[in-house]
């Protein structure tokens, strides 16, 4: 046990050093092109929730039963607790069985397979917190009272679930968590956005939010995880920056190595 709490305390120490340290990024550099999207995602959510809030909520609701309770199944991909549970326990895990007398190469793949989760966990949780704040700054009313007080009646600094609608919640979750993924898994890129795209819909079909929602969530889960592979890459943790562009460090290790190690306790 106390192995592996070293284990543990050793690899927070390790992180906390790397983080102290980043390249030296200039103050201009791609600032304009993120302003630019930024500027352009803020217009496409305003002219969404002018023109399309209210009609695709109402059409929502028109749906047949099957395609609600469809989505309604769909929805609870986005649910953060699990993604939580799952990382958390992954990172910790790998943590404890380092320096078990696997051997160097199995230690150094774990290291990387906890980083590798880490890095999904942090991006789970940076935008989370982000998440929280803007609706609680927003305090946009949810799409179940729309008759009652229409798409635009905001309850700034509110803490209530039933205004707490901008940005979607579960589509944060599920594009961050895509997004992280892709970076780390990039053949199963595809088809994790189009899941996280149908976590989104999920979240109309259901009225638990508007289109503008989903689309600010969207947008906010996976800034989130591209900025953080960022900053990861700038401290050398997880990935690194190379001429071409930033890359994952110890690509062919984790996978191979943990496959032949797990094969081999099997049969022990």
């Amino acid at each position: 046990m106390m192995a592996g709490l070293n284990s543990i305390k050793l690899a927070a120490h390790d992180f906390l050093q790397r983080w102290k340290t980043a390249e030296h990024r200039s103050a201009s550099q791609g600032r304009t092109l993120e302003a630019a999207i930024a500027l352009g995602i803020c217009v496409l959510i305003l002219v969404v929730a002018i023109s399309g809030d209210e009609n695709l909520v109402r059409a929502a609701r028109d749906l047949p039963a099957e395609v609600r309770r469809f989505f309604a199944i769909i929805t609870r991909l986005g649910e953060s607790s699990w993604i939580f549970a799952t990382t958390g326990t992954l990172v910790i895990g790998a943590l404890l069985l380092r320096h078990r007398g696997f051997g160097p190469r199995v230690d150094a793949a774990l290291g990387l397979f906890a980083g590798r989760v880490f890095y999904i966990f942090a991006a789970n949780a940076v935008s989370g917190i982000l998440s929280l704040m803007l609706k609680s700054l927003f305090g946009r009313a949810r799409p179940r009272l729309l008759d009652m007080v229409g798409p635009f009646h905001f309850d700034m600094f509110a803490y209530k679930s039933s205004v707490l609608s901008f940005p979607s919640g579960h589509t944060v979750t599920a594009f961050a968590t895509a997004v992280a993924l892709a970076f780390l898994l990039p053949r199963w890129g595809r088809l994790l956005l189009l899941l996280a795209v149908l976590i989104g819909v999920s979240r109309v079909v259901t009225g638990a939010h508007f289109p503008s929602d989903v689309i600010a969530g969207m947008a906010l889960g996976t800034a989130t995880s591209i900025f953080l592979r960022r900053a990861f890459a700038a401290r050398g943790i997880v990935f690194r920056k190379r001429a071409t562009g930033i890359e994952m460090r110890g690509a062919g290790l984790v996978g191979p190595t943990l496959g032949r190690a797990t094969g081999f306790w099997s049969r022990a």
